[in-house]
């Protein structure tokens, strides 16, 4: 089985990139609840063949209580049209086996700054995320900024290609990075790719040993 291949958050056809967590407690439930829903996103992509899906990332978090996912689609709109329709009977059928699963619900974002260390290494499967939270909502560009140049002038020691995003509602920012070693950004969190599902145009990727995933 080939290791999945973290994401491209700089392909050009992605018009939206959509984040979310599901809360599930324990390793076992993280476990669980990741095979099962790359499972269902694998066959629904198979089955409808959504031509606006291009890849769903799925990670989970390394205290074994969360599991974040990062999807990509080429609008918004599309994604909400297939959600519509297809989303309450899939998240159903994951409720139903693994029950109690909590989601905080997902943020809308747009690519605001791509930074290229100038030792960058991506190959790697863990990522750091950190977020920020703002009011007004022109803060969160603000943060992006703040953000993308100091990563330019002090990149921490192992990190890869790193994306800032500020959310569609520009009320918040993210910090997306994969890393090869410990760091000390300020409030990120580590994650580790698990399995990933392509659009219909690409095929499917592998799912790791204990596939993951969110609600999208």
């Amino acid at each position: 089985m080939t290791t999945p291949q973290l994401p491209d958050l700089a392909r050009p056809d992605a018009g939206t990139t959509l984040i979310s967590e599901w809360m599930v407690d324990t390793p076992d439930r993280q476990d669980r609840a990741g095979r099962a829903l790359l499972g269902e996103w694998s066959e629904l992509s198979a089955r409808f063949r959504p031509e606006a899906f291009l890849r769903l990332s799925c990670f989970a978090g390394v205290d074994g209580r969360v599991l974040l996912c990062v999807a990509q689609w080429t609008s918004d709109d599309a994604h909400l049209a297939f959600v519509r329709e297809h989303r309450a009977e899939m998240v159903g059928r994951i409720d139903r086996e693994i029950p109690g699963i909590r989601r905080p619900g997902l943020v809308r974002y747009r690519l605001a700054h791509t930074v290229v260390p100038d030792d960058a290494c991506d190959d790697t499967t863990d990522v750091i995320v950190a977020r920020a939270e703002s009011e007004p909502a022109s803060d969160a560009a603000r943060w992006a900024e703040a953000t993308a140049d100091r990563l330019r002038t002090t990149p921490p020691p192992g990190m890869g290609v790193a994306h800032v995003f500020v959310s569609a509602d520009r009320a918040r920012g993210l910090l997306y990075a994969p890393v090869t070693e410990a760091n000390d950004v300020a409030g990120a969190r580590l994650y580790r790719l698990l399995g990933a599902v392509a659009g219909p145009s690409a095929g499917v990727d592998g799912a790791g040993p204990s596939g993951a995933g969110s609600v999208f």
